[in-house]
């Protein structure tokens, strides 16, 4: 009997490269697809971004505002009548839920890095009511960095760089022993200040950590 072979580890995201001192990063917000109306149909997903101050308070009524319209939309206005033909009339519904094998429509809490801390507090907060289903979706996005070169702080490097190269020439013609050592002192130097005059692309991307809450009604 063959084994089950065991699941793959999940490749690390490589490590970034890092930036010479005269370049820096600037963030760009994230891409986030248009929010659909809270009154479409269920093939538009309803999402809630948390972010880092999204009121606590707040962000529980948008879901549960939510749910209210999820609700209203699948049962639809259906006329129960008295005693026992309502009774099958909502046992049929259930019924055909169940045998239709969908899942749900959820309400889904998307947050990313500081933010994970706070939706988990409202995922805490929705497994203590008894009326919905809570479920922890983890994953990653690519967000795009850019690299910004300060032409200025290169002038100055450079300028700094050869003035001190000429100066430990001068000290080599003085004296051989410890000029030698301080000529080669500042070929280092000069070395990382070529360095940060390589080529960098105008763009990096950086993997962020997504935390995403889907909540159901039972």
């Amino acid at each position: 009997m063959a084994q089950p072979k065991s699941p793959k580890p999940e490749k690390k995201a490589p490590k970034l490269p890092r930036l010479p001192s005269n370049a820096r990063i600037t963030k760009r917000p994230l891409l986030r697809p248009p929010i659909p109306s809270p009154y479409a149909s269920s093939a538009s997903p309803k999402i809630v971004y948390i972010s880092a101050k999204t009121p606590f308070i707040s962000a529980v009524k948008r879901v549960r505002k939510l749910l209210e319209l999820i609700d209203k939309r699948t049962v639809g206005q259906v006329e129960l009548g008295d005693g026992r033909k309502g009774e099958k009339t909502l046992r049929s519904l259930e019924e055909d839920s169940q045998a239709s094998g969908k899942e749900p429509e959820e309400v889904i809490l998307k947050a990313t890095n500081r933010a994970i801390e706070k939706a988990l507090g409202l995922g805490v907060f929705f497994q203590g009511q008894g009326d919905v289903r809570v479920r922890l979706r983890t994953g990653s996005v690519g967000a795009v960095d850019d690299i910004v070169v300060d032409e200025n702080k290169t002038q100055r490097k450079q300028t700094k760089g050869k003035s001190k190269k000429e100066k430990g020439q001068g000290h080599m013609a003085d004296a051989d022993g410890n000029a030698e050592e301080h000529y080669d002192d500042v070929n280092e130097k000069m070395k990382n200040i070529e360095a940060d005059d390589v080529d960098l692309p105008e763009t990096q991307i950086r993997k962020l950590s997504v935390l995403e809450i889907g909540i159901s009604l039972k």
